[in-house]
């Protein structure tokens, strides 16, 4: 197997590539399982916008992988919750995913609409799920 995952649109399901992957094939190595990650900053306070708190997680995510010795690129799979969501919320979410992913390299991803998350002022949280390849 290679050692870069395969990232799979196939012929028979919607033009998913500006959102996400429909299918990512993962190389063998190393996994690297991230929490959810919110709005939260260092200080413990939160972005104040769902969007702002969006770009908050993507970079959240982003010390968290570079922590693992993994990067973006190497993301395979992220689950983002939204709460109140609705379909004018996918396109930051579009922007975040365009300014951490290379357009040929999304992740396979799931949205889940959410009525709470475990903080009041939270509006967002994205959890991923990253392959280091092995040797």
């Amino acid at each position: 197997m290679s050692d870069a995952a395969r990232h799979l649109n196939p012929p028979g399901l919607m033009d998913s590539r500006r959102f996400f992957s429909q299918a990512v094939i993962a190389p063998s190595g190393t996994t690297v399982y991230v929490a959810g990650q919110t709005g939260f900053r260092v200080d413990r306070s939160i972005a104040p916008t769902k969007e702002g708190q969006m770009a908050q997680a993507f970079e959240n995510v982003k010390i968290a992988l570079e922590a693992a010795q993994a990067r973006m690129d190497q993301v395979v799979s992220m689950t983002v919750y939204i709460v109140g969501y609705t379909e004018a919320d996918l396109e930051p979410l579009a922007r975040c995913t365009a300014a951490h992913f290379p357009a040929d390299r999304l992740p396979a991803s799931t949205l889940v609409p959410v009525p709470r998350l475990a903080r009041d002022e939270l509006l967002f949280e994205v959890s991923m799920t990253a392959v280091i390849p092995g040797p």
